[in-house]
């Protein structure tokens, strides 16, 4: 396993090495005669435990893949310096996100962040990083308000890997409406940050396609049984139901809608976007916008999900992608600093990413620290994402 391993190291390092200059002051410091440099610390906040530990596994390989990678190549430095990637359990809530940040910040003195997974987390662990003046990538925060205009205030040290909601569910939404004909759709939502800012958008974007939105059904978070929710949605005999919901209610509610609505689609946002619903027997019937395609046949796509599979013994999903092209972004512009820890640099370099081969695809970042790149509208066939057609 070692040896795939590297192999899986070796066999997209030309992307890494693509990603910008030696990292170094000038080539004589850069020299690995003078020795090695303490390690460039980042720190990688994501959901271990709580209710968004499906998305763990994959954040947090797909990150730690692009760390080994780089470290492979010899890492800053001409080979003096390398990353050392420290992950924590953000624990799905506000409170532990804000520890973990500040541990990351005051203990670590990390160079910047990747995380936390969820919206509402962010909402509370981001300031932190803001007053700290620390660089933030979010890798799966797409509700409203993670970059641009925030409602803490100023963000201008956050930036945004993840495809937001904003852009993402109108096109999703326009698919789903054009190819099946929707007049009226019921929607079922959570609680959550991200649930809620999910509801708005989609009733935005199905006002916006003219389709009526019958119903709106409310569960929380400690919900287990989903039946009476779908009953509810059927009576209102719905063409399609809405899933605002991350990966596990998600679930239930797919289950649900094959036993009482044979034949209806379930409509969702980035929560469905899991491979942990790929297992699910009712997973076919999802249509939901995604940041990444796994049928995509361009080079650093299919580089990356071949060494996902060679290190980790399974493929790559969205989030696993999110993960990694951030880190990509990340040294791409490390690398183009005079020093790697210099958070004010990084900053500035992180704004000039632009066209950055990825997973992804050409990745960029806006003058308002978003992602900028194309919505993939998917379904699930065979256990695999793919295309909506």
């Amino acid at each position: 396993m070692k040896v795939q391993k590297l192999a899986a190291l070796a066999a997209v390092s030309i992307v890494l090495s693509a990603c910008g200059g030696d990292g170094g002051t000038s080539t004589a410091t850069g020299s690995a005669s003078l020795g090695p440099l303490p390690d460039v610390k980042i720190g990688l906040a994501t959901s271990k435990t709580g209710a968004a530990n499906f998305y763990n596994p994959q954040q947090t390989n797909g990150a730690q893949l692009a760390v080994d990678q780089f470290n492979a190549t010899g890492g800053f430095q001409n080979g003096r310096q390398k990353i050392q990637l420290i992950v924590e359990d953000d624990g799905s809530t506000k409170d532990q996100g804000i520890t973990v940040f500040k541990k990351f910040i005051e203990q670590d003195k990390v160079a910047a962040i990747l995380g936390p997974t969820l919206s509402a987390v962010a909402a509370g662990a981001h300031p932190v990083a803001q007053a700290a003046s620390t660089p933030v990538i979010a890798i799966s925060n797409t509700g409203i308000g993670i970059v641009g205009k925030c409602d803490y205030g100023p963000c201008d040290w956050i930036f945004r890997a993840s495809l937001g909601e904003q852009s993402a569910v109108p096109e999703t939404v326009k698919a789903a409406t054009s190819k099946l004909g929707l007049k009226k759709i019921v929607i079922i939502y959570g609680d959550g940050k991200f649930e809620l800012d999910d509801l708005t958008i989609f009733k935005d974007a199905f006002k916006a396609n003219g389709v009526t939105v019958a119903k709106e059904i409310p569960y929380r978070a400690t919900d287990v049984d989903f039946a009476p929710f779908v009953t509810a949605a059927k009576a209102e005999t719905p063409d399609a139901i809405v899933a605002s919901s991350l990966a596990g209610p998600a679930g239930k509610i797919l289950d649900e809608v094959a036993k009482q609505m044979p034949g209806r689609r379930v409509i969702g946002g980035n929560g469905l976007n899991s491979s942990a619903l790929l297992a699910n027997a009712n997973a076919g019937l999802m249509i939901v916008g995604t940041a990444w395609s796994r049928a995509s046949a361009d080079k650093t796509n299919t580089d990356f999900i071949a060494a996902y599979k060679q290190a980790y013994g399974k493929d790559p999903d969205q989030f696993a992608a999110q993960s990694y092209t951030a880190m990509l972004a990340l040294i791409d512009a490390m690398k183009r600093t005079s020093r790697m820890t210099d958070k004010a640099q990084v900053k500035t370099q992180l704004e000039a990413v632009s066209g950055l081969a990825t997973p992804l695809g050409p990745f960029s970042f806006t003058p308002e620290h978003d992602v900028k790149q194309p919505t993939f509208v998917m379904t699930v066939k065979d256990g695999v994402f793919t295309p909506f057609q």
